[in-house]
Parts: structure tokens; sequence; C-alpha cells
């Protein structure tokens, strides 16, 4: 019984302090180094923790935690979605962001960068009106008609004229992007920047998306025959995060 309290101290020092290595975590529980070495061991191989990817000297939740209580605290979105994210930039060697709602704004939360000369940079924080952001209208479309009208209305009254969306051209991509299953973007937010966007629906069936997916690229490379492909690889992408966190695309 002593080793599964153990692990089970472990899984929680972990969760709390993550990235945390083996000396902070013994320091934490009173435990032996080797007793908690074996419990991360164990607890590696059924799944529960792994390393960090940035320092293997120290230990992360995995996505597996999510899979039983993926509305509750505890696990960051970029530990739920940097493989996908890594395996995007390798796939195209573009700009990969995750985003997230923030009132009426998609904030940029995580992102891999682009190596090529020429890329797209948006920091970390970036902030953009949901309807002039690729992943902004994915998420847009998941949204109940009343919940989209309200947002327009709200755009009209408080937004420059250059920023205004049109409704009814608004209206028309998301019905749109729900067909399709992916956004366009052809350089709303800033005429440079193009690419595709998805919403990432981890608040399960039938709720509105608080996450996004996307391809930045910039205007220049996105040729017409990248856009199928590109969406492609955000459905697949976003077929990955899902089935990490446990649920059904």
């Amino acid at each position: 019984m002593q080793v599964v309290t153990n692990a089970l101290r472990v899984v929680e020092c972990v969760i709390t302090h993550q990235p945390v290595g083996v000396s902070e975590i013994a320091r934490q529980l009173d435990l032996p180094k080797s007793s908690v070495q074996r419990s991360l061991e164990v607890l590696q191989r059924n799944g529960w923790l792994k390393r960090d990817r940035t320092n293997p000297r120290q230990w992360i939740q995995t996505p597996r935690i999510w899979t039983l209580a993926h509305a509750g605290p505890g696990l960051e979105i970029r530990e739920l979605t940097w493989e996908v994210q890594d395996w995007l930039n390798e796939m195209t060697d573009e700009s990969i962001h995750v985003t997230h709602q923030e009132g009426d704004n998609i904030v940029v939360v995580d992102r891999v960068e682009s190596t090529k000369s020429i890329r797209v940079f948006d920091p970390i924080g970036t902030t953009v009106p949901m309807h002039l952001s690729g992943s902004g209208r994915a998420l847009l479309a998941s949204w109940e008609p009343a919940a989209l009208q309200a947002y327009i209305e709200r755009q009209l009254s408080s937004l420059p004229a250059e920023q205004r969306p049109e409704p009814e051209q608004l209206l028309a991509e998301v019905e749109e992007i729900r067909a399709r299953g992916f956004s366009v973007n052809r350089g709303s937010w800033r005429s440079e920047i193009s690419g595709v966007g998805i919403a990432l629906p981890l608040a399960g069936p039938g709720n509105p998306a608080e996450y996004g997916l996307a391809i930045a690229i910039p205007s220049h490379r996105f040729e017409e025959d990248k856009v199928d492909h590109y969406g492609e690889l955000v459905e697949e992408g976003r077929k990955r995060i899902l089935a990490a966190a446990g649920l059904q695309v």
C-alpha cells in the first residue's frame, strides 16, 4: 500500500509543481530520491507522467489526466498540443499557433516558429478580434446563432470602421467553415499574413470551442493548391489532440 501511496503523492506533486525534478519532488514529499525515481518510472510506463521535452531531467503530467478530467485544472494546453504543433511544423515548415478565446478576441497562447527567413511571427499574447483571425472564425462557427449575432452587434458598435465585420459576409463564411471543417484566412488581420485554422472543441461536442489551431503563412506563399492540403493537416491535428484528450472527433 505504501508504494501506491507514494505514487499518488508523486503524481500530485508533479501536477502542482511541474515541470519538476526528482530532487525537488523528494524534498517536497520527504521521500528518498530512489523511491521517487521508481515511482516516476512506473508512472511513465503507464502513461501518467513523462519527461519534459525541453529538460528531460524534469517531469510533467501527460494528456491521460486530461482524459479523466479535461475540464479541471492542472493541464496546460501546450502539453496537450505541442506534439501536434511540432508535427504540423515539420510537415509545412510554417508557423503553428494555438489560440484561446478571451472575450471577443483570440489570443496566441503557444506557437512553433517556421525556420524560413520570411515567416509569420506573432508573439505569445498577440490579440486579434475573432472575426479577423482564421482560428477565431473557426471558433465562431461553433457558436449558437444568437451568440454569433450578439458578437456581430458588439463589434459593429465598438470597433473602428476598418475592423468591423460585414454581417452577411461573416455569416456566410461561418456556414462555409461548418461545411468544410476549417477556416481559410487571406489577410483578414494583416494583408501579409494568411493561413488555415480549426476549432479544438475540448469542452466536448455541442459546446462552443475555446481553443483554436492554425497554420500561419506569409500571404505570398499561400498558393491555392495549399488550401486543401493544409486544411487536411489541421483536421488531422485536431483528431490527434482530441484523441489525446479522450474525446470523440
